[in-house]
């Protein structure tokens, strides 16, 4: 009998609130938030157990190599209404000594920004873990960041060690490693060691102090692009790549017309995930069996492209269609 070949799937999204606003989990591998599949004969498989049955056929080979059963990365949406807890990650090394698990480098992509928007990236001068300790402990470490008042289509690489939070109303995207590793630093209301409910009680900020970046944070990250000399241009009309890691590449696409993708050369699994208005994806017979060879996905939806799906075509169904495309670029051997 011949082998059902993996095929476009929407994700379903799993909803956390806070006493800051919410995050919406909408690509998830990590176990205690697992976003599943929505369509065709896979629905109601999480993505942790696509990769546990289908390994490298999900994520491609050169990736499967890297990373094993883990899916690399996640997408996050973040609606902030109020002050957001300050937070900070480890970096790789840090967090698989310790933990056996991922770091956290991350971007994040200003969806929407309301009036008194804010953002609080790194530090605005050099410190230290005993100045940030007694200003967190006191519920204001504010003076010791930068503060940014942000516009919709700005984008933040933050790494791994970067103090940050958002205070709202605003609405982001968050791609970042495969990781739950953000640690607490202080949520503005209580000290910094206290319990919340959305961290770890083990993530607090004496756990934090030694992988943290005193430093002053390099001014290039805090214009709204990312550096820019963080990544290449890519040559693909409508596609601007935003960050380029080991970890992930993040692209944006101004979806006006069809493009056709080639991802047999790639070897590795796509990730789009709409900022603004829909999208479809067809893909040919040999790819995906008649009943799922189109799939249309709205604003706020993603849609995982296995690496297996060697082609496929990527198309607006609304004249605003913007997506972010998330991919792990080929390793080297």
């Amino acid at each position: 009998m011949e082998e059902k070949k993996l095929y476009p799937f929407r994700l379903t999204r799993i909803e956390d609130k806070y006493h800051w606003g919410s995050e919406e989990f909408c690509l998830a591998d990590l176990g205690y938030r697992d976003t599943f599949v929505h369509d065709g004969w896979l629905a109601g498989s999480t993505l942790g157990d696509l990769m546990e049955t289908y390994f490298d056929r999900v994520t491609g080979e050169n990736v499967f190599d890297a990373f094993g059963v883990q899916f690399p990365f996640q997408i996050r949406r973040i609606k902030a209404e109020g002050r957001m807890s300050l937070r900070v990650s480890p970096d790789d090394e840090t967090a698989r000594d310790r933990y056996d698990h991922l770091g956290k480098e991350k971007l994040w992509y200003v969806v929407s920004a309301g009036k008194g928007s804010r953002l609080l990236i790194g530090f605005r001068r050099d410190t230290d873990a005993s100045e940030l300790y007694a200003e967190c402990l006191e519920g204001n470490p504010v003076k010791l960041l930068n503060t940014l008042e942000p516009r919709a289509g700005q984008f933040f690489y933050i790494p791994a060690g970067t103090p940050h939070c958002a205070f709202g109303p605003m609405t982001i995207v968050e791609v970042s490693e495969s990781s739950a590793l953000d640690f607490l630093l202080c949520d503005w209301r209580v000290p910094a060691d206290s319990e919340d409910g959305e961290f770890d009680p083990a993530l607090n900020i004496i756990a934090a102090l030694d992988f943290i970046k005193y430093e002053q944070y390099p001014e290039r990250l805090l214009s709204g692009n990312a550096g820019r000399n963080v990544a290449p241009s890519s040559s693909v009309p409508g596609v601007e790549t935003l960050l380029q890691l080991p970890q992930f590449t993040v692209s944006k696409v101004d979806l006006k017309q069809a493009l056709s993708i080639g991802n047999a050369e790639s070897d590795t699994c796509i990730a789009y995930t709409s900022i603004k208005g829909s999208f479809e994806i067809q893909t040919t017979p040999e790819v995906s069996p008649d009943s799922e060879r189109l799939l249309t996905a709205t604003e706020g939806e993603t849609v995982l492209i296995p690496a297996e799906c060697s082609s496929f075509i990527l198309a607006p169904r609304s004249a605003d269609a913007t997506l972010l495309e998330v991919m792990v670029e080929k390793l080297s051997d």
